[in-house]
Parts: structure tokens; sequence; C-alpha cells
């Protein structure tokens, strides 16, 4: 029996996030595995959606408190603490707040040490500091892991040697949400939509990057051509006023829906027909990959590890980063298409049955584990 902790701050429940819920609900017997959050002040804060999927789930996490002043020693001893309590062998590190507490408690206590790393990018300078705390920070983990072709690559570019690094792809499980006609049906009405709409659904954080001022200029061109379409765009983040304000200037605010956070996301993908992810920059997104077990016609962005999940006119459309016109015309040309949408769609579902296995997955980073236990 390994015993493992993975450490999380978390800013918004998204793609880190329930990769580690997966990871959690298929880690073999051989694992004993606990959870830790970071916790915002007052409660209920962006810690909470993870919490209440992690309940969900029937995962007990550990909430370490935190604060804006960064009381990194303190939460360190804390997490150490829980070491020793529990004889904790393996600390999984996941982003770079998480990072530094976990190679303070590893200070601390005879702890080993995981990383993974999702995505490298120009995020603006905040993010950008993060990234270059955690450039310096990698050399003091017992192993560092990347969880996409693309991530990987950008870390040996960012000097870290290849022959320490591991590939741990996410994985996603097969399962789908299926909803018979009636209730299709009422999930549509209870967005706005009925049989004559061609619904559009984006999943995604309102982050910059994410580029849903984009999708909303190129989503306002199509519409003009196909009226029939619309827009759900579920989500919490800093850009969700910025974009309902943005939907209202473009005169598009009847044709796009805001839902807020949503843990039944299952629910609105197997009631919309095609699914849009146009950021500027990604790992392997797993709402791309929920789309695809879904079956789900997808358009999305050429950027990141994506096309290491989709492959461009067999399972899905590929359009370059921030190109409206070129989005536009995707959205046309499938929402005009229906054969070729839903071709599309059973191709991007026969893969993450055959090749993206997330128990395949699991045991790679099983492997990790018992590799840095062995060194």
């Amino acid at each position: 029996m390994i015993r493992v902790a993975q450490l999380l701050h978390t800013v918004e429940h998204g793609g880190v996030e329930t990769a580690l819920l997966n990871w959690g609900a298929t880690f073999s017997s051989g694992i004993d595995n606990r959870w830790y959050c970071f916790s915002n002040p007052g409660g209920g804060g962006s810690e909470r959606p993870f919490l209440d999927a992690a309940a969900a789930k029937g995962f007990a996490v550990s909430t370490v408190p935190w604060g804006r002043w960064k009381p990194i020693w303190s939460c360190a001893r804390r997490v150490a603490a829980e070491v020793r309590r529990h004889g904790i062998e393996v600390l999984h590190c996941h982003n770079t707040y998480a990072n530094l507490v976990g190679l303070a408690a590893a200070r601390m206590t005879p702890v080993k040490t995981v990383t993974t790393l999702y995505v490298w990018g120009d995020f603006g300078w905040k993010r950008n500091t993060l990234q270059w705390i955690d450039e310096r920070l990698l050399a003091r983990f017992d192993r560092v892991s990347a969880h996409c072709e693309q991530c990987f690559r950008d870390t040996v570019e960012r000097g870290y040697p290849e022959n320490r690094l591991r590939l741990l792809p996410c994985g996603y499980p097969v399962r789908a949400e299926t909803l018979d006609a009636a209730g299709r049906e009422a999930v549509r009405r209870e967005f706005g939509a009925d049989s004559g709409h061609t619904v559009l659904l984006y999943l995604a954080r309102y982050w910059p990057e994410k580029a849903h001022d984009h999708l909303l200029e190129s989503f306002a061109d199509a519409s003009r051509a196909n009226p029939s379409l619309m827009l759900w765009m579920p989500g919490v983040g800093p850009r969700l006023e910025p974009c309902r304000a943005l939907a209202s200037s473009l005169g598009i605010q009847d044709r796009v829906r805001f839902p807020g956070f949503r843990p039944d996301f299952e629910r609105l993908l197997a009631a919309a027909d095609i699914q849009v992810h146009p950021s500027d920059n990604e790992g392997v997104a797993l709402a791309v990959c929920a789309g695809m077990a879904a079956g789900k016609p997808m358009i999305a962005s050429r950027a990141g590890g994506l096309p290491e999940v989709l492959r461009d006119g067999v399972s899905g459309l590929f359009v370059p980063p921030r190109d409206r016109q070129r989005l536009t015309a995707a959205i046309l040309d499938l929402a005009s298409n229906p054969a070729k949408a839903a071709a599309l769609g059973r191709e991007a579902r026969r893969f993450i049955t055959e090749e993206y296995s997330l128990e395949a997955a699991t045991r790679r980073v099983e492997a990790v584990y018992r590799e840095v236990l062995a060194r």
C-alpha cells in the first residue's frame, strides 16, 4: 500500500480538479489516497465547488487555511503534521502555491514529492511570475510530470532534463450522461432553446486565455446568417461580467445564456448540439474530452495539447486561435451539415473509448509513485 496525498490550491473548479477526481475514483487498491485543499478565509471561497464535487464522489477533503498574504510556512507546518500523522509517503502537488507549500513540508518530513505541470504560456504578469517561480522549484521535486505532450515539450524547452520528466496524460472516463427525448427537451427549454434551435456549448472558466470574447464576436456574425443558433456558456471567473456586457453590446443577449457554475455540466452537454472550444492556450482540456466522450461534434482552436486528442476533419474541426472569420465559418458549416457533425462526434467518442482510457492513465500515475519510492 502506498500512502499518497494530493495537495491543491484551486481558483475555480476546472480541468485540473476534474483530472484529480477522476484519478481518485480510479486508483487501484494499492493506493491509499488523501486530499488536501487550500481554504480561503471565511469559507465558501474559490475552493467550494471542488469540495462539493469531491464530496459528491465520496471523497473527504481536508482544508488547509490560506489567505491573501500567502502563509506558506504555517501552511507547510500544517501539511507536515498531516504527513506525519497519516504516514504519507508521496505528496503530489498541483500548481505553484501547492508546490511551494509541498516542498516546504518536505523539508520537515521525509515525504517524497511529485508535481504535475499542466500548461505553460504568456498569461499576464501575475501568472507569468508564478510560472517563473515554478521553473525554479522543479529541480527540488523527486519527480516532475507533464499532463500532455505539448506541456512536456515546453517544460524541456525551459531547461528541465527530459530524462527526469514523466508524461502523465489525464485520460477520461468513457461514461457520458444521456437524456431521453423528454429530458433533452426539458434542459433545452430551461435555457431558452427549442427543437428548432442549434445549440452551441462552451465549457470553460472565464479567464482571458479562454477567449470568450472572441467566441461571442464570431457567434454574433454566425447568428446573423443563421438565426436558429443559440450559445450556452456556463462557468465563472473574472471575465464573466465583461462577457455579459459584450453580448449586450453585440445585440445577441437573447441568444446567449450564462448559466454560471454547473456541476451538472454533462446534462448541458447531452442537450447541446455542437461544442466549441476557441481558447488561446490549453493543455488537453478535459472539457473537450467530456464532449468527445458524449459524442459531440467539436470546433476548437489548434492550441496547446488539443491536437493530441482531436484530428482535424476526423473527430473535430480546428480553427486558428482568434480567427473570427474561420470560427464563424466552422460554426455555420456544422450547423448546416448534421450528417458531418454526427460523423465527427462518433469518431471523437471512439477515440476516448479506445485510445484515451482513464484506467491506463491512472496506472501511469501509480507507476510514478512507485518510482519515486524506489529511488
